[in-house]
């Protein structure tokens, strides 16, 4: 990530501030700033042929400087300096994955200011019936794996990132959320 770069910063109650963004950088000069920065965090899922339903997870490339090689969301970053959140989805997705997916794709599901300097905005994308054409350009992906809702929480707990492990509420949102999903899909049948 170029240093030039500049994410958006928002305050306590997610109001985007238009005061020229934060330095993009983990720095304790950064860190120090008095407002958060805004995340986009988007999780492709899909329903299988047999009705099961699965969640994309991306393995982080070898050339990334935090979480080298470790399990996360299907595809997310910061939000830039006046960019929307949902621009940034759309964008981070493109970038990570190479998933084309469009603002209308996204079902926003919650957010989480978790006093860590970040306020996570998670959306989720039905994926269904889509070629699995990743690509990963930009080198920060090595790749990417579905996992079935039966085994989504083993997975989690057992390869993700350690932030992502430690976001219990997270987990435990989407595991309902995709949980109602698979129900619905089975009572439509």
């Amino acid at each position: 990530m170029p240093k030039s770069e500049f994410w958006q910063e928002y305050s306590k109650s997610g109001e985007p501030l238009m005061n020229g963004g934060r330095p993009a950088d983990h720095s304790p000069e950064s860190e120090a700033r008095p407002y958060n920065y805004g995340v986009a965090c988007v999780w492709l899922y899909r329903l299988t042929k047999d009705n099961d339903i699965e969640l994309l997870f991306q393995r982080r490339s070898q050339y990334v400087d935090r979480h080298a090689g470790e399990w996360d969301i299907s595809a997310g970053g910061h939000v830039d300096y006046g960019e929307s959140i949902i621009e940034a989805a759309v964008r981070e997705t493109k970038e990570e994955i190479g998933a084309e997916i469009s603002q209308s794709d996204l079902y926003f599901l919650f957010s989480l200011n978790n006093n860590r300097k970040r306020i996570a905005y998670i959306y989720m994308v039905d994926y269904s019936n889509r070629p699995d054409n990743f690509h990963f350009d930009d080198h920060e992906v090595s790749e990417v794996k579905w996992v079935p809702l039966s085994k989504i929480e083993d997975f989690w707990n057992s390869y993700a990132k350690t932030p992502l492990k430690q976001d219990v509420p997270q987990l435990l949102i989407i595991k309902d959320f995709l949980t109602s999903i698979k129900q619905n899909a089975n009572h439509s049948k």
